[in-house]
């Protein structure tokens, strides 16, 4: 007979060959073993009792289905309050996040599995609360495809405790497939520099508004390795430049119609003509962050 954590790990590490997920990195509190034990061995998450952003902007009522086992900156964008983007966090003090449960953050993978915290609720930078990172997965594919360095740039983080669904933070429901096409509006949002290599962390949220690049149109990008951008990655901005994400954005969300469908991952410069950002194509990971998380996604 085992101890309890012990177990867990065991219980993990099978699930992780089965599932093909990189074995988690992170705390083992006694909340965060019963986090565990109830994600990976019982699979039981429990039915979603609150409402996701776009629902709280269309006014409908919360889900009552049971759950089933299933280095960037703002430019050229505008300060917002955290009740604009509730479900922005921030991932350790230099990356962005976003809530997709009260105890699930999505960040990307290149933001490094090692920051103990994720801070929310606050519009300012320096006044959020923290709360601890329980296990960081980081996508089995990240950094073994030979196809592009930015590929499968996402990395789930487990809380230890579950960040209370309220006006200044609220988990938002992941997009789909289609939502990303050329020309659809992205709301890209995050605590990043103003200016590339001139500025610095911002402390007040601020958010930027650029569309979606056609991918041919991309990958004619003169340089920044755009002729090499993958089926999990989408490039957004004007040709002519402007606005953008840029350093300390690296992870946070890109949204299109109140519903999550990209991570900042990488650019060339900020705001630079002819060098839009590129983001992670979240709706292209669903499978995988059901397999993780086990949320009915």
């Amino acid at each position: 007979m085992c101890s309890l954590q012990v177990c867990v790990f065991l219980s993990v590490l099978c699930y992780v060959s089965n599932k093909e997920v990189r074995a988690p990195v992170g705390l083992l509190t006694p909340t965060c073993v019963e986090s565990y034990h109830q994600i990976f061995v019982r699979r039981v998450v429990p039915p979603r009792n609150y409402r996701y952003f776009h629902e709280v902007l269309a006014g409908e009522e919360p889900s009552t289905n049971a759950a089933v086992n299933i280095r960037w900156r703002i430019v050229g964008g505008q300060k917002i309050s955290i009740e604009d983007v509730p479900y922005q966090v921030m991932y350790g003090k230099y990356c962005g996040g976003t809530l997709i449960a009260p105890n699930w953050v999505i960040t990307a993978a290149h933001c490094k599995a090692k920051e103990p915290y994720v801070y929310a609720g606050s519009t300012f930078r320096s006044e959020g609360v923290p709360y601890h990172v329980c296990a960081h997965f980081v996508h089995p594919l990240w950094n073994t495809s030979n196809l592009h360095s930015h590929d499968y740039d996402y990395q789930l983080l487990l809380l230890e405790t579950p960040i209370p669904v309220s006006s200044v933070s609220r988990p938002i429901a992941i997009g789909t497939k289609s939502d990303v096409k050329a020309g659809a509006m992205t709301s890209i949002s995050g605590w990043g520099h103003l200016q590339y290599k001139k500025s610095s962390m911002q402390d007040y949220l601020h958010r930027v508004f650029v569309p979606v690049m056609a991918r041919s149109e991309c990958r004619q990008m003169p340089e920044g390795n755009y002729d090499k951008i993958t089926p999990r990655m989408f490039c957004a901005g004007y040709v002519s430049g402007e606005k953008d994400s840029c350093q300390g954005d690296s992870g946070g969300p890109v949204v299109i119609n109140a519903k999550l469908v990209g991570l900042v991952s990488y650019g060339v410069g900020c705001a630079a003509p002819r060098r839009p950002g590129v983001y992670s194509n979240v709706p292209m990971a669903r499978e995988w962050i059901r397999s993780v998380t086990g949320l009915p996604l």
